[in-house]
């Protein structure tokens, strides 16, 4: 009876509404859809869009077309969206892989990210030495890196005119296990260029010197 209650519960929770700031979040495409459908407008189906858009600019996909054979080793996986709302009402979309229908790899997956001591440390030795200090975001960080994942996908009705169309994923989208190590590797090499070199205290942290700094 326990389990039955339990059950049922979990099955309310996922197919109740979900909002946020006031704002109706889709679970899927076709709630995305009857949503803009009920609030006049296509606000939704527009943060998918323009979603879309950026992974063509980043060269996402490599098209196969139609009915065609992917190369031999490659897996078929399945993407859908994730939806979410900022404070300021903006609706967001983004294109999400289904990495746990992948083969876990051999090597290690992991990413290193810099700690708040570290975080910490850095800005007060700037404080020390009369330096300004700048914060920035990578936008759309991940299509930045290439994937060495074997993956494709069969567009569904989300993505548009690409329905149906069999794609291989060439970028390191936001799901696939390794994601977040090859954009790692890529940044890396980007400081690399730059002159920078990790630091022994903490590899997250990078250095370069600067005249007397």
């Amino acid at each position: 009876m326990v389990q039955q209650l339990n059950q049922a519960k979990t099955k309310s929770f996922r197919l109740a509404p979900l909002f946020k700031f006031g704002y109706q979040v889709p679970r899927n495409h076709s709630d995305c859809v009857a949503i803009d459908m009920k609030n006049y407008n296509t606000k939704w189906q527009e943060a998918e869009a323009l979603d879309m858009k950026q992974l063509a600019k980043y060269d996402t996909f490599d098209d196969l077309g139609k009915g065609c054979r992917p190369p031999e080793g490659y897996k078929r996986i399945n993407v859908h969206f994730v939806y979410d709302v900022k404070h300021d009402g903006c609706h967001k979309a983004r294109l999400v892989a289904g990495g746990h229908l992948t083969d876990v790899p051999i090597e290690s997956v992991y990413s290193g990210v810099v700690s708040l001591r570290s975080l910490r440390i850095v800005i007060f030795l700037a404080e020390l030495n009369g330096l300004e200090v700048h914060a920035a975001d990578v936008g759309n960080a991940y299509l930045e890196a290439r994937t060495k994942e074997k993956v494709y996908i069969v567009c569904g009705p989300g993505l548009g005119k690409l329905e149906g169309q069999r794609l291989i994923i060439a970028k390191a989208i936001y799901g696939l296990r390794t994601s977040g190590l090859r954009w790692h590797e890529r940044f890396a090499d980007t400081l690399r260029d730059l002159g920078f070199v990790p630091s022994k205290a903490d590899p997250d942290v990078w250095l370069r010197r600067t005249g007397d700094k």
